[in-house]
């Protein structure tokens, strides 16, 4: 179930999806900052108000934040929204030593077969034009574009995953 507390992905590495707590904050900031900054740069204090305020209400809240752990060390975090038929994934970020090593993989197939189990009929999420890698990611898994939105602000790619 996608609301369990602690979810164990595998053994080799150990790979471990744990809620968020408020004492993770620090590290989503700078986990964030490190890894985004140079394909958004721009002011997330929104967004890090936003991952305070859905922390402090998990779990009756449809946003759920998982830190993401590997051999008990906090390397990344996936942050996504529960809706009835759907699943919006705000962010999924990972420290780049760590990328490249499946560990985004497991995470990304593990929501979506549990996503499937609980009959939902579509995962959707969006990514900075410019972030090539997550794209080729995104893409590997199956995920196809269904919008861009452009503005000011943002040159977003929209993907779904049915």
């Amino acid at each position: 179930m996608i609301g369990l507390p602690i979810i164990n992905l595998s053994f080799d590495p150990l790979i471990i999806l744990r809620r968020a707590k408020f004492s993770d904050l620090d590290f989503i900031r700078k986990v964030s900052h490190i890894e985004m900054d140079s394909i958004y740069p721009g002011n997330w204090e929104s967004w890090f108000e936003d991952i305070k305020m859905f922390i402090r209400e998990t779990p009756v809240h449809s946003h759920k934040i998982f830190v993401i752990e590997v051999q008990g060390d906090s390397v990344g975090y996936i942050w996504f929204n529960e809706e009835v038929n759907s699943i919006w994934i705000t962010a999924i970020v990972l420290q780049s030593e760590y990328q490249r090593r499946n560990i985004g993989q497991r995470v990304m197939n593990y929501l979506i077969n549990e996503s499937r189990k609980e009959g939902k009929e579509f995962i959707e999420l969006g990514v900075q034009h410019n972030n090539k890698n997550a794209l080729q990611f995104y893409y590997k898994l199956g995920f196809e574009q269904f919008d861009h939105v452009k503005s000011v602000n943002t040159d977003l790619i929209r993907l779904k995953l049915t």
